[in-house]
């Protein structure tokens, strides 16, 4: 299947498909496949879609039955099909709608982060600050994230994440405090930590 969306871009050629969308629906659809991307283990087609009229980007794993049809597209000039992918993916509805600004230019805030979930534009009214959001199903992996940017940030929603970056500083400040005689030992029977 994969060979075939494959050829069918290479060769500009329109494909036919069983599309499943992420609620078990089934739809037949005519796509014009201009590029294929993989992303963190999937992979995608980006191109016109005849349902919508739009470019959309398509789970390959969710197509079936692939169809080459007559006929040949061309590519609209500048369109990026990994760029196009990885800003749909960014605005996918996840459980969590996170809103931080961050002390930095963009170029070095989207250097540090998931492309596939970031989103980071410039604030016209804070010189040198810029507003990152993502989205994701979980909280608990984003306060190291964000310590690793190097840059002051300001959470400003959810509330649920405000609190995890206090505790991840709590702990990193505790640390911080100890000394080497004061390092955790472990119980070698059990594997237990005595003292944290």
């Amino acid at each position: 299947m994969l060979l075939t969306l494959a050829d069918a871009a290479k060769q500009r050629r329109p494909v036919e498909i069983t599309y499943t969308a992420a609620d078990g629906r089934r739809t037949e659809r005519t796509v014009q496949p201009y590029g294929i991307v993989v992303h963190s283990g999937r992979w995608y087609i980006a191109g016109a879609d005849s349902a919508s009229g739009q470019n959309r980007t398509f789970r390959v794993d969710r197509i079936s039955n692939p169809r080459t049809q007559s006929g040949t597209f061309t590519v609209p000039p500048g369109f990026d099909p990994r760029d196009h992918v990885l800003s749909g993916l960014a605005q996918a509805p996840y459980r969590h709608h996170i809103s931080i600004r961050v002390a930095g230019s963009g170029d070095h805030v989207r250097a540090r982060l998931p492309a596939s979930l970031t989103t980071v534009s410039d604030l016209a009214d804070d010189n040198g600050w810029v507003r990152v959001e993502m989205r994701t199903e979980q909280l608990d992996w984003v306060p190291a994230l964000l310590a690793g940017l190097g840059r002051p940030f300001i959470v400003e929603r959810p509330d649920a994440l405000r609190d995890l970056v206090r505790e991840l500083a709590d702990q990193l400040t505790a640390a911080a405090r100890r000394d080497l005689g004061s390092r955790p030992t472990r119980n070698h029977e059990s594997g237990d930590t005595d003292s944290l």
